[in-house]
């Protein structure tokens, strides 16, 4: 943060995913923001959304922090044509960094964001692009639809009859309200839970 990670290099980094976005879907194009619970994460979706509307992409904000996992399955529930994270994952919390997601939910293969790079280059030194009527911002919550698949893949009954007593720590991390939110509805069932705010 502020010696890379800077407001500049996002911004090109943005106008090169936003390009690369509308090469591959002139009109119509939607495109998933979201982020974790880093510092400014809000400030860089704000300006994720401007950047992409500005060039007729319609930016689906997810407003509060959410797990990586989570903004992939989005992407491929909403139909979206991929999504802009600001996320470091596991890098310690003075790192931020940028991950683009194609339409089928996978982080951009190294051919994608060889594109993504050129789309940078192109656009340096280039006026932002303006459209007329720029598409506005749309909320996304895609919480309950991703607990609901978890709800179907994780057995939670074998779980509950194992009668295990489960701690979970998100360390503040974006899994918060997410792991543990499932630990306690299984709770109600007669599954021990604590979990660490």
């Amino acid at each position: 943060m502020a010696e890379e990670f800077t407001f500049a290099n996002v911004r090109r980094a943005l106008h090169g995913i936003t390009r690369y976005v509308i090469s591959q879907k002139p009109k119509g194009a939607k495109v998933i923001v979201g982020r974790d619970p880093r510092f400014l994460g809000e400030t860089f979706c704000a300006m994720a959304s401007e950047i992409l509307s500005g060039y007729g992409v319609t930016p689906l904000v997810i407003a509060e922090a959410a797990p990586t996992p989570t903004i992939s399955y989005a992407v491929m529930q909403s139909k979206a044509d991929g999504a802009i994270n600001f996320t470091a994952s596991h890098n310690p919390p003075e790192y931020n960094g940028i991950k683009f997601s194609t339409p089928d939910g996978a982080p951009a293969l190294p051919e994608v964001t060889k594109k993504i790079e050129a789309e940078i280059v192109a656009a340096d030194g280039t006026a932002s692009q303006s459209t007329a009527n720029p598409p506005k911002a749309q909320p996304l919550d895609p919480k309950r639809m991703y607990l609901s698949r978890l709800r179907e893949i994780v057995d939670l009954d074998v779980i509950r009859k194992a009668g295990v007593k489960v701690v979970f720590d998100s360390f503040w991390g974006a899994a918060r309200g997410y792991s543990d939110e499932l630990l306690r509805e299984a709770n109600a069932a007669g599954m021990a839970i604590v979990a660490v705010e």
